[in-house]
């Protein structure tokens, strides 16, 4: 199950929330509505961390991809851009 705590509470309830987490559940802390952490359960986490852990070599290897292609100049670009105005009604 996952639980939305503010961040007062979490500090407040922490012990409570750690039992949980290693219950199995997952308590998401927000600070002014926004996500800003995850607390979960070791075991979990190891599922995580072992699944990212593939994800951010493919995701470095398409950044390095992306990277080294060729890129267009600035003339080039405004030429586009001049030919697509050109084709507008």
């Amino acid at each position: 199950m996952v639980h939305h705590v503010g961040s007062f509470e979490a500090k407040t309830r922490l012990a409570e929330f750690l039992r949980l987490a290693e219950r199995g559940d997952e308590i998401v802390v927000l600070r002014r509505g926004q996500r800003v952490a995850v607390i979960m359960g070791a075991k979990r986490y190891d599922e995580v961390a072992r699944a990212d852990d593939h994800d951010w070599r493919r995701s470095l290897r398409a950044w390095r991809a992306r990277r080294d292609r060729p890129r267009l100049a600035h003339a080039d670009v405004m030429a586009l851009v001049r030919e697509s105005r050109r084709a507008l009604p």
